[in-house]
């Protein structure tokens, strides 16, 4: 009996609701990358940032619904700098576009997690030093 305790005491830690595993968050040396601004942290947790190449990735998962996840998504790149140009929600996949000047910036796709009312996100930003100046080169 004080076996079968402990065993169910083992599956109720560290599960988000309906019985999923709560992701694990990406390291501080990762989200320490984030553009000044950017924090999912009111709605999703952050499990993996990757900055390569003039490109930051970002990938979490949330339990927001997806029509609420795609507009808190649009306020917290906003809020990096960036510009919404659109969404595009299907009710089981939605993506959010950006731009950075004149420049298309970025796409966020929510899509279904493997977990039953979770969604992951995966988010695909330019790095905004990466972007040219948009100012026009004086003629000579």
């Amino acid at each position: 009996m004080a076996a079968a305790i402990v065993l169910l005491a083992g599956c109720s830690g560290g599960t988000a609701e309906g019985g999923c595993a709560t992701p694990p968050s990406a390291p501080p040396a990762e989200t320490a990358l984030l553009p000044t601004g950017l924090s999912f942290n009111a709605f999703a947790t952050v499990t993996h940032v990757q900055k390569t190449q003039g490109h930051l990735t970002v990938r979490a998962v949330t339990d927001k619904p997806i029509d609420e996840v795609t507009v808190l998504i649009q306020d917290a790149v906003t809020a990096a700098g960036y510009r919404p140009a659109g969404m595009d929600n299907e009710g089981f996949e939605a993506e959010v576009f950006f731009t950075s000047g004149t420049y298309a910036a970025g796409q966020a796709l929510v899509r279904r997690a493997s977990c039953e009312g979770q969604w992951d996100i995966d988010l695909v930003l330019i790095d905004p030093s990466a972007v040219p100046s948009s100012k026009p080169t004086p003629s000579r």
